[in-house]
């Protein structure tokens, strides 16, 4: 009888696998690397689908929630409930307001935070009145946070509110499309807290970017004060933060922006020495009956393109302060830019009314201003006396070409320094017609 083995393995003692370890253990293993690496696949799809989220947003509705959109019941509770929950959700979450007239209050501002969407159907009436007894409000819908859309909105301001749409600081890809934004005005009571405000239809505050308006009209933007300040859309440059960047203002319809003492249908402020560059577009709007400009861009790096601005006044654009004070001309300036390194191309600038400047630079030792291509035309008759078409004032460097000018008694008006950078080479002056 053989002898048992005292191994437990037939064969003797084990040895291992050259490769290493016993080929049971191997395959385990083998098996857990598997899993763990479609464990990390699984993680990096979650991702890179987490910008375009592959299920169904989360959607509410606020007529669904309670709203009733007759003009008559006060929602205001309901809109505030819903795009708070719709936040809450941590998704991109669309907010839906069927057809109707909301009636909402003054007090607080309809606040959208990041990842929601405010979609209107069949352009929905958001209308601000005094419910709860206040006599004024500041601003109809505050916009902080990233990727937020308003869409297809009326925001009736019924002249009791100041702003209509305030994208707060820190701000990036907002958009504001298919919109109204009409009748925002002061208070008349110089003693209420915000009668010296700017009224602004939007107002974009400093570090902020990707901010996009298209395709939405704002009118019934005044002021009364006795420095009174209106802007249809106003880019601003808080103290120590930098201007806005990356704006594109695109195919809207600006209008009614008043008094002449100071209002202008788009402008950009003068940001801090410190500052970068705007990088910003403001292309193919249509601009009338901005009291005192169409736009003033006061910020450096801005492309001003395909806009068409029209002066229909004829003597009927008085001050507010001072409405027998005699009229200089119509409107200041189609166009006015205080700040280097802008373009202003292919813009149409026509109507009956005179300008000081149709388009204007004082920009002091600053260069970088082209001038191009663009059609400045008034009606026929005598020009007004002082016009110009195209005015240089302090500037460094420059190309004025292309241009066609009909109407104004100076087709182009350059100053001594003007003159000075033309006889230097740093500026130039070609191929512009004057009729």
């Amino acid at each position: 009888m053989s002898k048992k083995s005292p191994w437990p393995y037939p064969n003797g003692p084990f040895r291992p696998n050259r490769r290493g370890g016993h080929p049971r253990r191997r395959r385990q293993s083998r098996w857990l690397l598997l899993a763990l690496l479609i464990l990390a696949l699984c993680w990096a799809l979650l991702l890179r689908w987490e910008a375009n989220y592959p299920f169904p947003a989360p959607t509410f509705n606020v007529k669904e929630a309670g709203a009733k959109g007759d003009g008559l019941t006060d929602d205001t509770a309901v809109f505030l409930r819903v795009l708070r929950q719709a936040a809450a959700t941590g998704h991109h979450t669309t907010v839906l307001v069927p057809p109707g007239t909301y009636l909402l209050a003054l007090d607080e501002p309809l606040p959208i935070y990041s990842g929601v969407t405010l979609r209107g159907l069949g352009r929905p009436v958001l209308k601000f009145r005094a419910i709860t007894g206040a006599r004024y409000g500041f601003e109809a819908i505050s916009v902080q946070g990233h990727k937020i859309r308003i869409d297809g909105i009326v925001i009736d301001g019924g002249s009791r509110l100041t702003r209509g749409i305030s994208v707060h600081r820190g701000s990036s890809n907002v958009q504001i499309v298919h919109s109204t934004i009409q009748d925002l005005n002061q208070p008349a009571d110089r003693q209420h807290p915000l009668s010296t405000t700017v009224v602004a239809g939007i107002m974009i505050y400093g570090d902020t970017v990707d901010i996009s308006i298209l395709g939405s009209t704002i009118t019934g933007i005044s002021a009364r004060e006795t420095t009174p300040v209106a802007r249809g859309i106003m880019v601003w440059s808080e103290p120590g933060r930098t201007i806005a960047r990356r704006v594109s203002i695109t195919d809207n319809l600006i209008s009614y922006i008043t008094p002449r003492e100071d209002a202008d249908g788009i402008y950009f402020d003068q940001p801090p020495a410190s500052s970068p560059r705007s990088d910003s577009v403001v292309s193919g709007n249509i601009l009338h009956h901005t009291a005192k400009r169409g736009i003033k861009i006061s910020a450096p790096g801005v492309l001003v393109k395909n806009n068409r601005i029209l002066n229909p006044y004829s003597g009927d654009n008085h001050y507010l302060a001072t409405p027998n004070d005699q009229l200089p001309q119509d409107m200041y300036a189609a166009i006015s830019v205080y700040a280097g390194d802008v373009t202003v191309s292919d813009n149409t600038i026509g109507g009956p009314g005179s300008f000081y400047a149709a388009i204007e630079a004082n920009i002091e030792s600053s260069g970088g201003i082209v001038i191009e291509r663009n059609l400045i035309e008034s009606s026929d008759g005598q020009p007004f006396p002082g016009s110009s078409g195209i005015r240089l004032d302090q500037i460094g460097s420059f190309r004025i070409t292309g241009n066609v000018i009909t109407g104004a008694e100076t087709p182009i008006r350059l100053s001594k320094e003007a003159k000075a950078a033309l006889a230097s080479g740093e500026g130039t002056l070609t191929d512009n017609t004057a009729k």
